[in-house]
C-alpha cells in the first residue's frame, strides 16, 4: 500500500511521516512539498482558483505513481478536499478529521493557529458536523515562519503561551498545525489537549486496511 503525503510547509514531513511509521509502518510514502502554496494562501487568503489549479497539479503527480490514498499535511487546505474530491477517485483525507472527530465529543473546543488561515477551515468542519458547537480560537498569524528562521524556542515559547491562555476556558484545546504536535508533550495543562498525525495516519491506515478486505473478499 502506497500513501501520498501532500505538504505546504517543511515542518509538516517529520510529524506525519513519524505519525506513519508509528501507526503503519509498512505503508510505503512519497513526499509532495509545494512551500508557495503556503506563501500563496496568505496572500491570497483563500481557496482561490489559481490555489486549487497548483494543488490539483500535486494530485495529480500522486495519482500517476499509483497511490491508495492522498493525505493532507496542512491545515490551511483543507477545505479543498470537498472541493478535489469528486474529480479523483483516490481518496483525500484532510489532515485533521481524525483530530477533530475526537473533538466533537467535547462541547467547547479552543483552536490554537499558527497560520491565519487555519481556523476558518477548521471551524467549518466542526459546524457542519455539530452546528451547535462552541469554538474558541487564538491564533499568531505567520507564527509558523520562525520555523523556517531556525527560532524553533521562540516558536515553541509563544505556542505553549496560547496553550496557557485558552487552558480552563474551553474542554478540549486542538494544536490546528502538524508542526506544533511536539509541544504538546511539553506542557502540563489541565485541559486536555489534541494533535492531528498519529490521528491522521491511524485513521487512513484503516480505510486501506478496510478497502484491502474488501477488494480481497470480492
Amino acid at each position: 500500500m502506497k500513501v501520498a503525503l501532500i505538504s505546504a510547509t517543511k515542518a509538516s514531513l517529520d510529524p506525519i511521516e513519524r505519525a506513519f511509521h508509528e501507526e503503519a509502518p509498512d505503508i510505503e510514502l512519497i513526499h509532495l512539498l509545494d512551500t508557495e502554496l503556503l506563501s500563496m494562501m496568505e496572500k491570497e487568503g483563500a481557496l482561490t482558483p489559481n490555489i486549487i489549479l497548483r494543488f490539483s497539479s500535486l494530485l495529480n503527480i500522486a495519482v500517476s505513481s499509483e497511490i491508495d490514498a492522498i493525505q493532507l499535511t496542512c491545515s490551511a487546505f483543507n477545505n479543498i478536499t470537498s472541493i478535489l474530491q469528486p474529480l479523483y477517485k483516490v481518496k483525500l483525507f484532510r489532515s485533521d478529521e481524525a483530530m477533530l472527530d475526537q473533538a466533537l465529543a467535547y462541547e467547547r473546543i479552543g483552536l490554537i493557529s499558527t497560520v491565519r488561515e487555519t481556523p476558518i477551515a477548521l471551524t467549518s468542519y466542526l459546524q457542519e458536523k455539530k452546528a451547535n458547537v462552541q469554538v474558541e480560537s487564538i491564533v499568531d498569524s505567520g507564527l509558523i515562519h520562525l520555523l523556517y528562521q531556525g527560532e524553533k524556542d521562540k516558536h515553541d515559547e509563544r505556542v505553549k503561551e496560547m496553550i496557557y491562555q485558552m487552558e480552563g476556558k474551553v474542554d478540549v484545546i486542538v494544536l490546528s498545525q502538524y508542526s506544533m504536535e511536539h509541544i504538546a508533550d511539553q506542557v502540563t495543562c489541565s485541559t486536555p489537549i489534541l494533535t492531528a498525525p498519529r490521528a491522521a495516519a491511524k485513521r487512513c491506515y484503516t480505510y486501506l486496511q478496510n478497502q484491502y478486505s474488501t477488494n480481497k473478499s470480492s
